[in-house]
């Protein structure tokens, strides 16, 4: 696909291209000279004084180096030259999102414009005490979009983040295949049992050279540990930190979703004894893309297939890479000539952009620091007036949203672009999202230490199937007579409500009339949940 001849789209980008460099009192023949006399016309980041003409014919993308030029010689940043030439890098983490995985990935959070317009809210007037489940729509209300760099406080706090992979059950069924994990990485030793034998109450984001993992372990003694499986039959390793094996951080926050959920799987390279390797950090492009490869466990044929998807879902060929491409980047150090190729490696091999940058030669703290305008770059626009306002910044007032940052402690924003993959919900507003953070003893081990849940409100007809386990049961928010929600499994029998309890604690079914004693709000279709 990509731009087609004589479109309308290649003479736009060609005019918003001279329109940035004027700002900084640029010629396109000037940057071309200036590329050439830093760089050499033979280097990687040589821009052509033909790149208008190009740019219009649909015949020209400049390469990640080439954009890095830009950037170093308007002094404009380099993520905002991207997005002008048509590459959002949030697409990175929404991709690591939505499509498929075998092995767990880092997501890469840092991608977010810290520029982009961030829908924000402040308290509804209200008297009382917040309810222990409510929906939001009754506790905040919309008001004007903020910057995101107004909002740093509570959006970078050092966090990571990781999508479980179907072939990582070790700490299933507290985790399950599809679950966004957020990782804390300055945890204390003292989460890790000082007792040999011991194994640590709390899970783990691991890596050795099998890939990422999410589990318990075991100390077997000073410098060895051994990652152990809740239900399924893996092998148990002795691993020695940190020569070949890495604690990345405490998980302490799982984001489930609870639609289609993966058949978690014992991969048999886990399941018999294999012996632990070396952790090896590569610098080169070609042996870090074959390592990060071969830790998601991706045939060259598989990452072909799932570029296809991309490229569809983008609506841009520039996206595929065929499996000739791979075997060409990994075995001669080539990168590819394409961003929108970097692009696709980082979102199926969860490599961080950063680091895939830095593995061709980039260095990002010399690229601009300046913001291209909004109009220039294709944000959001508003007005001058609300990126002034005093209320950009949080106020600290003793209210339910403060108490919601407060536990929350960050918000990810970066996964705004990614509701519709963990729920199905194409247009979510603020009456589907339900605080659930004020109820202690939970009909449901998933709602344990709750904090939000998505609700599909079009699915009100309760289903409650007898043979199958807690954690693939539907929950749905139930709605009685006395304004009161209540979170649970139920169905009906008999024309009655029945919940069905899935609690460590004793409780009776509970016979509700439908439709009069209580009403079916919709199903919960993605949790947000405390591990600690």
């Amino acid at each position: 696909m990509g731009i087609k001849p004589n479109s309308a789209r290649g003479a736009d980008l060609a005019e918003r291209v001279r329109s940035i460099l004027a700002s900084k009192n640029l010629t396109l023949s000037r940057v071309s000279q200036l590329s050439a006399a830093r760089l050499g016309r033979s280097s990687p980041y040589f821009l052509p004084h033909t790149l208008y003409h190009e740019f219009r014919l649909g015949t020209f993308s400049p390469s990640l180096h080439q954009v890095f030029a830009l950037s170093q010689i308007s002094g404009y940043r380099f993520s905002d030259w991207l997005r002008v030439l048509g590459c959002n890098l949030e697409d990175i983490p929404r991709f690591q999102v939505l499509l498929p995985s075998k092995r767990t990935m880092l997501l890469d959070s840092s991608l977010v414009d810290d520029d982009a317009w961030i829908p924000w809210f402040r308290n509804r007037a209200r008297g009382g005490l917040v309810p222990p489940i409510a929906p939001l729509a009754q506790l905040l209300q919309l008001v004007s979009p903020r910057r995101l760099r107004f909002l740093s406080e509570i959006s970078n706090r050092g966090f990571l983040y990781a999508r479980i992979g179907r072939q990582d059950a070790l700490a299933f069924p507290d985790l399950i295949p599809g679950s966004i994990v957020r990782v804390n990485p300055r945890f204390s030793n003292g989460c890790i049992p000082k007792t040999n034998g011991a194994t640590s109450t709390q899970i783990f984001l691991i890596e050795h050279n099998k890939g990422l993992f999410c589990c318990r372990l075991r100390v077997v003694e000073k410098g060895i540990i051994v990652p152990i499986g809740t239900l399924f039959s893996y092998a148990q390793v002795e691993l020695r930190v940190p020569r070949e094996a890495r604690i990345v951080g405490v998980v302490d926050i799982e984001i489930r979703p609870m639609l289609h959920t993966d058949q978690p799987e014992v991969p048999r390279d886990l399941g018999k004894h294999w012996k632990p390797q070396l952790l090896v950090t590569h610098k080169k492009i070609g042996p870090l893309l074959r390592a990060s490869r071969t830790k998601v466990h991706l045939s060259l044929r598989e990452v072909a297939r799932m570029s296809r998807t991309i490229a569809g879902l983008l609506g841009d060929d520039r996206y595929f890479v065929s499996p000739s491409s791979l075997c060409d980047y990994e075995l001669s150090n080539t990168p590819p000539r394409h961003f929108h190729k970097a692009i696709t490696l980082c979102s199926l091999y969860g490599l961080q952009f950063h680091t895939f940058l830095k593995g061709i030669g980039i260095v990002l703290a010399e690229a601009g620091t300046e913001r291209i305008l909004d109009h220039l770059v294709h944000r959001v626009l508003d007005t001058e007036s609300i990126e002034k306002s005093d209320d950009n910044n949080i106020q600290v007032r003793n209210g339910f949203l403060e108490h919601m940052v407060e536990r929350c402690e960050e918000i990810p924003f970066f996964l705004r672009e990614s509701i519709v993959a963990l729920s199905d919900l194409d247009d979510a507003s603020l009456d589907d999202f339900f605080w659930i953070g004020g109820k202690q003893d939970v009909l449901h081990p998933c709602l344990a230490n709750g904090l939000f849940a998505l609700v599909n409100r079009r699915e009100k007809r309760p289903m409650h199937f007898s043979s199958k386990p807690a954690w693939q049961q539907p929950v749905y928010v139930i709605l009685r007579r006395d304004g009161t929600y209540l979170c649970a499994c139920c169905g009906i029998e008999n024309g009655s409500l029945v919940i069905h309890p899935y609690s460590q604690q004793f409780h009776r079914s509970e016979h509700l009339r439908y439709h009069h004693d209580a009403e079916v709000v919709g199903r919960i279709v993605t949790v947000a949940r405390k591990l600690r």
